[in-house]
């Protein structure tokens, strides 16, 4: 859940891809014969204008619902922006981290949501890296010493299969034991 909290931070980093892209015609959007294209991106609109807040709003309305909170409401949706949307929501995914990780049915796709959002906000920012290390393996070998490798995971591994494999030691955590794996890992940092 670390990564929730970093979304509003990342959503300015994108201000600067707002830049003229300097890539091939395909990635311009064409523009009326007064106009002319959008020479930026379209992955850096997208996520500047709901590709972050979006999903996250749509697991945050889904756990007030189990949880019996009153619903959100975007009350002036049109005035509040869209860096404000993803403070909100960030701030309520993290404050229910452990009610999360120990009662949200859909804690799993959560983090999925989390991890491939934050793999497309890299991507655009130029971060060339896909994997993203969770933290340290915590399986405790013959010798009685943890493994301590650094488990990492694709995000585009993870849409296929839902499941986080230790490099080293092969533990494979698959998303009924995420919720121990992110406590464990919690207990260790």
């Amino acid at each position: 859940m670390s990564e929730v909290v970093k979304f509003p931070e990342r959503y300015k980093e994108l201000e600067s891809e707002l830049l003229p892209s300097k890539g091939t015609q395909s990635e311009r959007v064409s523009g009326s014969g007064e106009s002319s294209p959008i020479p930026v991106r379209l992955e850096t609109l997208h996520l500047r204008s709901g590709g972050i807040s979006v999903p996250l709003m749509e697991h945050e309305q889904k756990m007030r619902e189990i949880r019996q909170e009153m619903k959100i409401t975007w009350t002036g949706e049109r005035r509040m922006d869209e860096l404000a949307r993803i403070i909100l929501t960030t701030q309520y995914i993290s404050k229910r981290s452990e009610w999360i990780r120990s009662e949200y049915p859909e804690a799993d796709k959560l983090v999925v949501t989390i991890i491939t959002t934050t793999n497309k906000i890299k991507m655009v920012l130029g971060h060339k890296s896909e994997d993203i290390v969770l933290g340290k393996c915590p399986t405790v070998g013959d010798d009685g010493k943890p493994c301590g490798a650094s488990l990492k995971i694709n995000p585009q591994q993870l849409e296929r299969s839902l499941e986080v494999k230790c490099r080293v030691c092969d533990t494979v955590w698959d998303s009924t034991r995420w919720r121990l794996l992110g406590k464990v890992l919690e207990t260790h940092q």
